[in-house]
């Protein structure tokens, strides 16, 4: 999601909360709001990672223009970075199965009232497969 290198900081995702929540009321960055980066659906900046220098604006309120002298310069560090740790990544084992129903939500809040609670069934974490 984001690499700091020295004093500088590149965002390759963005968001905040989701604009449904928001319009209730909920805001996950109250008065912290920067365009283009605390956008209310998740953001890939992959080809132009957002970047801020912290010592300069630890808040990350005025990002980095990417014709800059410096940008180019601190991306020319930081991409080989993140190219090396993609590359060493192990991918996981999912520790909840989602596709196995014995995980699923069985029994939603409520449903001793209304006679609804289902019986949960024996685990079968065979019957999904996630290759990733």
């Amino acid at each position: 999601m984001a690499v700091r290198i020295g004093q500088y900081k590149a965002h390759y995702w963005t968001w905040s909360n989701s604009l449904e929540e928001f319009n209730k009321g909920i805001n996950f960055c109250p008065g912290e709001e920067v365009p283009g980066v605390t956008t209310h659906d998740q953001k890939e900046h992959t080809l132009q990672p957002i970047l801020f220098h912290l010592g300069r604006d630890p808040g990350e309120k005025f990002p980095i223009s990417v014709s800059s002298h410096e940008y180019q310069k601190v991306l020319s560090r930081i991409s080989p970075v993140v190219e090396l740790h993609k590359s060493t990544l192990v991918p996981g084992v999912p520790q909840l199965n989602m596709c196995d129903v014995a995980v699923m939500n069985w029994a939603p809040a409520g449903c001793e009232k209304l006679g609804k609670c289902l019986k949960v069934p024996k685990s079968k974490p065979w019957k999904c497969d996630w290759p990733h």
